[in-house]
């Protein structure tokens, strides 16, 4: 099992780690770790670049507890070797996913509709939920959730035992088994989720949504925080 630095810390850029295993697969190679901060792509979260040692890391995967980092170059088994995650990319991400949470907690409180998943894009996220949300709605919901962002509210994230789990409410399409992550916004979101997170939503800066369309009796929206949200409104 691969040690998950990102859980420990979010905000973790540069450490140190051992190479616990190197495959060459077509023309790149596979490389694990005894412990990482890259974050393997999953909950809609795309994965960590960067680099280990000399060798850059161009994707990012988990499967059955290792994760396994797709690199430019050999490294050595057995070797302990530097890291460094492209933290411009995760920064903005971390901006999105929990921008994202902060608009689906409000969606699930107004309407009832689940989360059915989202998208996270360069430029824009995407959003699907199980009912119908007016257009005219959206102006509401966008001040809403940017006076989650300006209220600097923090987010937890942690593993409740086993025994806690229970008591602990979180938006959720099915029954998880335990251990299940949770994320929570106080007052505006408790959600199961993999991802990487900011400490508080005030680092979310700016939470804009451009549209809503109906889809497959449900609707899809489009939205932006952060830097990535203000330079699409300058370009308007």
């Amino acid at each position: 099992m691969t040690i998950r630095l990102y859980n420990q810390d979010s905000e973790l850029l540069a450490f140190s780690a051992v190479v616990t295993g190197c495959e060459e697969k077509k023309g790149q190679y596979i490389v694990t770790l005894d412990r990482t901060a890259f974050f393997p792509e999953g909950g809609g979260q795309l994965p960590d670049t960067g680099f280990i040692a000399q060798s850059r890391v161009s994707d990012v995967q988990e499967k059955d507890g290792i994760i396994w980092h797709r690199c430019s170059d050999p490294l050595p088994v057995g070797a302990e070797v530097p890291c460094r995650i492209d933290w411009p990319q995760r920064i903005r991400r971390m901006h999105s996913h929990s921008g994202e949470h902060i608009v689906s907690g409000i969606l699930y409180r107004r309407y009832g509709w689940q989360n059915k998943g989202f998208h996270m894009g360069t430029d824009l996220i995407t959003i699907d939920v199980e009912g119908v949300v007016p257009p005219e709605d959206l102006p509401a919901i966008e001040a809403e959730a940017n006076s989650a962002v300006w209220q600097n509210l923090p987010v937890k994230c942690w593993y409740p035992s086993q025994e806690e789990l229970p008591n602990v409410f979180y938006r959720t399409k099915r029954a998880l088994p335990w251990p299940v992550r949770i994320v929570q916004v106080p007052g505006f979101d408790s959600c199961a989720c993999c991802g990487v997170h900011v400490a508080h939503t005030g680092e979310v800066g700016l939470v804009q949504l451009f549209s809503v369309v109906g889809l497959r009796g449900g609707s899809r929206i489009e939205m932006s925080c952060g830097k990535r949200a203000l330079m699409l409104l300058n370009r308007a």
